[in-house]
């Protein structure tokens, strides 16, 4: 045989549906309201007029009694029509995998191909759009064509499963690129699809009873090596065997095994034969909870994958939000598709407590590190009052990186102290750790990748930039048990560098946090995250006067690691760190640590300085109009008045009015704000003044003063 691309031959036909009444310019979803009116035509299988047919008509696969577009008026149906909207396969993969089919297909590309257009209210950029035709080489019935469906998405994982509805019809598109390829057959003619490629076979003897394909984990099975029989219930490993289900007496080498026992990633059991070239499975409702690594996700609602890896970082949570993914990952991996139906249900969850993994009732996504593993109950406890001197004894090179960061060794038991609370009682602190200075390459990031890292976990800590700081929780955090954010100051935005601090300020002491993964609902999950944050501005945020959570250090005195004693090259470095690793974890298991002083932000030096950074002109405004202390304004050198208006009394007090106003109401009439900030605020316009002042807390209203409602600034 041979494969001929692009050519044209007369002796085959083409038998479709059309409805006259559907034009171009009606949408999609019009032309489905269309359901009566549709009438058989026949055309001959070559470019030219196929091409004719996708541009000119919409068209339908089927023959419908007295030409209504219903699924119990489907007659015969004609062709198979692979609809691909998904941008996988490309149209150029697809026309060069499929030139090696033993049977003619004709591609045309849709109205929305290569265009931006809404799907599931949700933009898509440009993507390949196509339809594939496939005649057969005899008319199907509905039944055979919604038999045809398992097979195909075997095939064909991204088709749309409405494909195979037998009463769809598919619209035209006048600027569609066609491509027709034939196959012919030793003498010339061209070959049509035999159905039966598509169709499910029937059962044969031998076959499970219950359902196509599916066994119990009762079923015995002979192994391979010897006559024995087990349950296969009692197999764990991959083992080959005879196959249970086929004929061995019609087998070339009946005493040779031919199956492969396996169980997939959803705990189920499956053989495959050889011979038959046959999958069968265990039934689903029998799976194995413990091994699946698939679960109901009773979170989100949906189906999702455990042990997910991305290239990216994500990971080890996989939700699959549509079903077409589910069943793709299915077919792929060798898993019944019914099993979705019989998945263990869990929550999700992330508590450094708790075991870790699947579980009866949750997934636990949180994992053991080697050093939370290791049992330091033979070690003697560590008073904290030694624990610099241990440090400085036991690990030379890490003692001096974190001595150059911290500057004092004050703050360095502090910080000891405060990460032996975190991760041997497997909670979260809260207070959170802001270090500044002024050099960079002072060693903050290998502290965070080099040293702490390996202790919290790979997977569940992250060292990011400042700008990702964020007001909403997402997938990321809710496995993250420490979280460094470098910079997080953003030069020349206040605005920005608030917000970032009151997200700071709640993601710090929230005992839980609303999750939102996108696609899907959001829901609530305990918070175990513990900060540090890193800057080299002597300004990195706005530090509240009360404030009760950030331990603040500046160490003006700190060199760059390569100027350290300890630093021999940059190759020996990493790997010198890494060998003090396993004495370093047995100082921080084994400490007596203080619960109390890790969960108190203490005062510092740095600390008050950052204080009076965040002190300003704008915020005493706001907290002087708060107290209601009007003589602060110095209203009557904004509004004065002549000796000679106060004595004839041409004009109006302003500035005892206004007064009156902010003594009792605590608020500054909207009329003469313009001119009070121009007073206080000489340096900026009125609009950028009040920008800064709503910062700070002022916000504009209307309210009843006296007997006039009018509008004011009033202060929060």
């Amino acid at each position: 045989m041979n494969s001929t691309t692009n050519t044209e031959n007369n002796s085959k036909k083409l038998k479709y549906s059309f409805n006259p009444q559907l034009t171009p310019n009606l949408t999609k979803a019009q032309g489905g309201q269309i359901t009566s009116g549709w009438k058989e035509k026949e055309i001959n299988w070559n470019e030219a007029e196929l091409t004719e047919m996708v541009k000119t008509n919409s068209y339908l696969p089927a023959r419908l009694i007295d030409g209504k577009k219903l699924k119990k008026n489907v007659e015969e149906v004609y062709f198979l029509t692979l609809d691909f909207d998904k941008g996988d396969p490309t149209k150029e993969k697809f026309i060069e995998e499929a030139k090696s089919y033993k049977h003619s297909w004709f591609l045309h590309t849709t109205v929305n191909h290569q265009k931006s257009v809404t799907d599931e209210n949700v933009p898509t950029n440009p993507r390949d759009k196509f339809r594939v035709i496939v005649p057969f080489s005899r008319p199907v019935t509905l039944d055979e064509l919604t038999n045809m469906k398992e097979e195909a998405k075997k095939r064909f994982p991204t088709v749309d499963p409405s494909s195979f509805d037998g009463n769809r019809y598919f619209k035209m598109n006048p600027d569609a690129d066609t491509y027709l390829h034939n196959f012919n057959n030793e003498e010339g003619e061209i070959l049509f699809l035999d159905p039966t490629e598509f169709i499910t076979e029937k059962k044969k003897s031998g076959r499970p009873r219950n359902n196509e394909n599916e066994f119990s984990k009762d079923l015995e099975v002979q192994l391979a090596n010897n006559n024995t029989r087990v349950q296969i219930s009692e197999i764990d490993v991959i083992t080959k065997i005879f196959c249970p289900f086929c004929d061995h007496t019609k087998r070339t080498h009946p005493d040779a095994a031919n199956a492969m026992l396996n169980i997939n990633n959803a705990g189920q059991y499956t053989i495959f034969c050889f011979s038959e070239d046959q999958l069968y499975f265990q039934k689903p409702e029998e799976i194995n909870a413990s091994r699946s690594k698939l679960f109901w996700n009773e979170s989100v609602g949906a189906p999702s994958r455990l042990d997910y890896k991305s290239y990216n970082g994500g990971g080890p949570l996989y939700i699959f939000k549509k079903d077409s993914d589910f069943e793709n990952y299915c077919t792929q991996n060798q898993i019944s598709l019914s099993i979705k139906n019989w998945l263990p249900r869990r929550e999700i969850i992330f508590n450094p407590a708790l075991p870790g993994g699947l579980n009866e009732e949750f997934y636990n996504l949180f994992e053991e590190t080697v050093y939370m593993k290791k049992d330091y109950s033979a070690l003697p406890k560590l008073p904290l009052n030694q624990v610099i001197f241990q440090l400085q004894s036991r690990c030379i090179v890490i003692y001096e990186i974190m001595l150059n960061v911290f500057g004092e060794t004050e703050y360095l038991e502090k910080f000891i102290n405060w990460i032996a609370y975190i991760l041997q009682e497997r909670e979260k602190a809260y207070t959170a750790w802001l270090i500044t200075s002024k050099v960079q390459g002072t060693g903050k990031d290998l502290i965070f990748d080099r040293i702490l890292k390996p202790l919290f976990g790979e997977n569940q800590s992250q060292l990011m930039k400042g700008s990702r700081i964020a007001k909403n929780f997402n997938k990321q955090d809710m496995n993250t048990f420490l979280r460094g954010y470098n910079e997080v100051f953003s030069a020349g935005n206040i605005r920005e560098n608030l917000e970032r601090k009151e997200s700071l300020k709640d993601a710090i002491t929230a005992s839980y946090q609303t999750i939102e993964f996108k696609g899907v609902d959001t829901f609530q999950a305990e918070n175990f995250m513990n900060f540090i944050l890193y800057s080299n501005n002597p300004h990195p945020i706005f530090l509240d006067e009360e404030d009760r959570r950030f331990n603040v250090i500046r160490n003006e005195k700190a060199k760059k690691v390569s100027e350290l004693s300890i630093y021999k090259c940059l190759d020996d470095l990493e790997p010198d760190i890494k060998k003090e690793l396993p004495e370093f974890a047995d100082i921080i298991f084994t400490l007596e640590y203080d619960g109390e002083m890790a969960n108190t932000a203490f005062n510092s030096e740095a600390k008050d300085n950052l204080k009076a950074l965040s002190r300003d002109e704008y915020a005493e405004f706001v907290e002087r109009l708060k107290s209601k202390d009007a003589d602060y304004f110095l209203l009557e050198e904004i509004f004065p008045m002549t000796e000679q208006e106060e004595k004839m009394g041409l004009k109006i007090d302003i500035a005892a009015m206004a007064g009156d106003i902010i003594d009792k109401y605590g608020v500054i009439p909207a009329t003469y704000m313009s001119k009070i900030c121009k007073y206080h605020f000489t340096y900026k316009n009125y609009k950028q003044n009040l920008e800064r002042l709503k910062l700070k807390g002022l916000k504009s209203l209307s309210k009843r003063v006296g007997a006039t409602i009018m509008k004011v600034y009033d202060a929060e």
